[in-house]
């Protein structure tokens, strides 16, 4: 008997990978918000080294960087402020160092992240966002997948708590599900970007044009003359695949 894997399959096996992910970022923001209860905190408060490192060495997560990043005036001792970490794999050895960004507005240097949409998304929605794929000059210099959803301290808005995932994980593994359909299918991202593709026509970071995203979104499976699309619990994806 031969099983054929589905779109459904595709879209379950993503929609799970970003359930995961979003469960660390609970349990990461949830630190957090302890850490920043009291009267007018400050970045020693921040304490969560401990926990982005354990994700950043684990071997059996794709998670590439971590930390927060902390909404304007909540510090008491710095207007702008991150905590995150990035993993390097080379040679077989593993490094994990802290991010050196710029905080300081009056520096040359300085980039105001809340204009970023991986901060701004969660900021005006209240909701998770995933940004990408994008190459992340910042930290990876590599297509990357960011995960963020709103940091709460008290029910207002502190910040936001973040993962990153590099897409060249995330590709090999999920084109392995891919492989099991009969014709090649196509991840796109809210904006009709591709994630990952087991069609050779498409490539990470190409833009499907004319889909009718929004239709899909209200859930009219017909919008397209070309494409199905399966939507994935939970992410602003769609698995495409040809009609």
């Amino acid at each position: 008997m031969t099983t054929t894997t589905t779109a459904t399959d595709v879209a379950g096996w993503v929609a799970n990978f970003g359930a995961r992910l979003f469960d660390q970022l609970d349990e990461l923001g949830a630190c957090l918000a302890e850490s920043l209860s009291g009267e007018a905190p400050r970045r020693s408060d921040l304490d969560i080294e401990e926990r982005c490192r354990a994700l950043l060495a684990d071997p059996t997560t794709p998670i590439a960087g971590a930390g927060a990043v902390m909404a304007p005036g909540v510090l008491a001792d710095a207007a702008y402020w991150l905590e995150w970490w990035t993993v390097e794999s080379r040679g077989g050895s593993v490094t994990i160092a802290k991010l050196a960004a710029e905080t300081d507005p009056r520096a040359v240097g300085f980039r105001d992240y809340t204009e970023l949409p991986w901060y701004t998304k969660p900021f005006e929605t209240g909701g998770r966002h995933v940004t990408g794929p994008y190459v992340d000059y910042l930290c990876t210099d590599q297509y990357t997948l960011t995960f963020t959803q709103p940091l709460l301290v008290g029910g207002t808005f502190a910040g936001v708590v973040g993962l990153d995932v590099l897409v060249a994980w995330f590709e090999e593994h999920l084109l392995d599900v891919m492989e099991g359909l009969e014709r090649g299918c196509v991840l796109v991202n809210a904006a009709g970007r591709v994630v990952t593709s087991s069609d050779p026509a498409w490539v990470t970071g190409d833009l499907v044009r004319d889909l009718p995203l929004e239709a899909w979104r209200a859930g009219a499976d017909d919008a397209s003359p070309h494409w199905r699309a399966t939507p994935c619990d939970g992410l602003p994806f769609f698995v495409l695949t040809p009609r």
